[in-house]
This record gives C-alpha cells, sequence and structure tokens, in this order.
C-alpha cells in the first residue's frame, strides 16, 4: 500500500508539476446534508466531507481558512457560479448545471424521491397528480429542478431554504408531499425528534450520483488531479477494503 502511494504520488508529480505544492486556496462550501455533509459537535464532518478533504489534501490544493464552511444551499450554488477558486459539494450533477460547473466525482449518490406521511395514503402515478397537493421544495435544489422538468408548475411549490423547514411543515400537515433525497430526510427527521417510519416514499425521482462541483474557470490541470486523486481513493487497499469505503462504512455503521 505504501508503495503505491509513493508511485501515485510521483505519478501526479510527473503529470502535474509544481501542482502538488500550489498555493491555490480554494473556499470549498457544503450545506448541511446528512450523512454526507454535516456539523456535529461544531465540526463539519459526513460521507463527502472526509472524501473531499482527502483529495484536495492529496493534491496539495488548499482550502481558504483551512475549513470547509457551510452555507445554506442557495447561497452556496450561486457563490460557486460567480466567483472563482470556489467549489461546492454534494451536488447532484443534471443535463441542466453539466455547463454550469467542473466536476469531479461520483462522491457519493442519493435516491431522490416525493415524501408523504403513511397514514395519509396519498398515492401518487403520474405528473398530473401533484397538482391536488401542497408540494415543499428546496429551492435551486436537483429535486426541485427534476419536479419542474417534469412538468410541475414551480408556482406550485413551496420553496424554502433549508429542508428542514418542509420536513417540520410536513410533519404538521402544512404540506401534504415533500421533494428531497430520501437518505437525507431520513437523517433529518431522526435528528428532529421524528419517526421515519412514519412516512414513505410515494413518487420516486432519479437515483442520482453526487459530485464536487468546481468554478467553470477552474483549471483543468486541477480538476484532473482532483478526479485521479479521487480514483485512486477507491482502489482496494491489501485488505481488499478502499479508502472510499472505509469511509463510507463508518457513517452507515453509525446510522
Amino acid at each position: 500500500m505504501l508503495m503505491k502511494k509513493i508511485i501515485y504520488q510521483l505519478l501526479l508529480i510527473f503529470l502535474f508539476p509544481g501542482l502538488l505544492f500550489s498555493q491555490t486556496s480554494f473556499r470549498v462550501m457544503t450545506e448541511e446534508l446528512p450523512p454526507f455533509n454535516f456539523t456535529k459537535d461544531g465540526e463539519i464532518t459526513g460521507i463527502s466531507t472526509e472524501i473531499v478533504q482527502a483529495v484536495f489534501h492529496q493534491v496539495g490544493c488548499s482550502m481558504e481558512q483551512d475549513k470547509i464552511q457551510m452555507y445554506p444551499w442557495t447561497r452556496a450554488y450561486h457563490e460557486v457560479q460567480h466567483t472563482p477558486d470556489t467549489a461546492l459539494f454534494s451536488m447532484a450533477r443534471t443535463v441542466e448545471r453539466e455547463n454550469l460547473f467542473k466536476w469531479v466525482g461520483p462522491i457519493s449518490d442519493v435516491t431522490i424521491g416525493v415524501i408523504a406521511k403513511k397514514k395519509r395514503g396519498i398515492q401518487i402515478s403520474k405528473i398530473e397528480d401533484f397538482k391536488q397537493y401542497r408540494v415543499g421544495s428546496v429551492r435551486d435544489g436537483a429535486p426541485e429542478q427534476l419536479l419542474v422538468k417534469a412538468g410541475v408548475d414551480i408556482e406550485q411549490l413551496n420553496r424554502l431554504a433549508f429542508p428542514e423547514m418542509n420536513i417540520k411543515k410536513l410533519q404538521t400537515d402544512r404540506i401534504d408531499l415533500f421533494a428531497f433525497n430520501v437518505q437525507t430526510s431520513q437523517y433529518l427527521m431522526l435528528t428532529l425528534g421524528i419517526d421515519p417510519e412514519d412516512y414513505e416514499t410515494v413518487f420516486s425521482l432519479k437515483k442520482m450520483d453526487l459530485y464536487i462541483g468546481l468554478h467553470k474557470d477552474t483549471n483543468e490541470t486541477l480538476v484532473t488531479a482532483l478526479q485521479i486523486a479521487l480514483d485512486e481513493m477507491k482502489q482496494p487497499g491489501v485488505d481488499g477494503v478502499s479508502e472510499f469505503d472505509r469511509i463510507v462504512r463508518k457513517y452507515l455503521a453509525e446510522k
């Protein structure tokens, strides 16, 4: 494993001379999206967080203020589109976003679905069925974009900045449905004291890979180096388990 790591470092130096000791400082942002990225005991952690920290460290690219910064999704999404030397994770790579960013990944994957209370007995079989319900979404999030692309009127959506707000509205029947990723919804319900078993996915939108999205003018050499570092993390070690899988398993075990 040590020899493999040395060879990998030499390969990066050969392919990208000077990059490993670059003074480039990136503003790396994320949102509260457990188990991928979230705050625990005052520290930002999670599956994607540890992976992102590892790949940036591997190529010698420092982070602004030496740490990842937590922002509401809408603000971070706007920043990474308009500010050079910025990055945002965990971002779903959609057709609408493809040319807005440079991409490194995948770093995780999620199932996007529409959630409702089981006792409501709501059934959604086609897009037209949404018209009779109040639907919550996170502003500018991939689930919202998928709904709109499928034909749901954006004016019908209860668009908020934080998923927790819509989960609370769903609990108190102020909305009927919430479009979000299923894994994070279950984690957030637990933190809010809500039993996830009382809810169900009534409509599946898509299974999506999550990426690091970088400002579109990011140096292509750096993007390639980050991708190589990530790919290396996914290679099995002597025990047959990759560093990538070890991180994922740690958080799944915590759940």
